[in-house]
């Protein structure tokens, strides 16, 4: 939407320059030629253009400034939010975590492995995995594999999943009347 504002001042710069425009005309003794009028009214509808595009543009940098501002608010909200859940759930959050870490002792995997299936319960990918441990992609993926071979799960999914199951039934638990979220594991031969 057009700032109001901002059109006004707009017409007010034009009304400005076209009126002394026509104040000059009205001093000259004789009245130029049409050409030569015509000639300057198109140099100041161009001036006119151009600071329409100026002030344009640098409302449009204060409306992205403000947004940018309300964007960043946000984040600091939510973030605050996020830590405050994690200061509130802390307990939970600390049983969580070894609970997973004898998990993987359970299933004997490598401290390489569990460092690698901690990450991936993260969210990271093989490639950023690849960089935070200092190692090739191709070292991610056969741990990777070994970690699935140790678990008898089949991927990454299932390895998120087989951790969030938990997480579910507790929920059930506690609320009964919400939906049954069970995941099917594959056993391994």
């Amino acid at each position: 939407m057009v700032n109001t504002r901002l059109m006004f001042l707009i017409g007010l710069i034009a009304f400005v320059v076209l009126g002394l425009m026509a104040f000059d005309l009205a001093r000259e003794p004789v009245f130029p030629p049409w050409q030569e009028v015509a000639i300057d009214l198109m140099e100041k509808l161009v001036l006119l253009a151009s600071m329409a595009a100026v002030a344009w543009t640098v409302h449009g940098v204060i409306d992205l400034r403000a947004e940018q501002e309300a964007i960043t608010n946000n984040m600091i909200r939510s973030v605050a939010r996020g830590d405050e859940w994690r200061s509130q759930q802390r307990q939970e959050i600390e049983a969580l975590g070894k609970a997973i870490e004898y998990q993987f002792q359970a299933w004997r995997l490598t401290a390489a492995e569990a460092d690698v299936a901690g990450l991936m319960l993260k969210g990271a990918s093989h490639k950023e995995i690849s960089v935070a441990r200092d190692t090739t992609e191709a070292t991610i993926r056969q741990q990777a594999q070994s970690i699935y071979r140790k678990s008898g799960l089949s991927g990454r999914a299932e390895l998120a999943a087989y951790f969030l199951e938990s997480l579910f039934d507790t929920a059930e638990n506690s609320a009964r009347d919400r939906p049954n979220l069970t995941v099917i594991h594959k056993t391994t031969p």
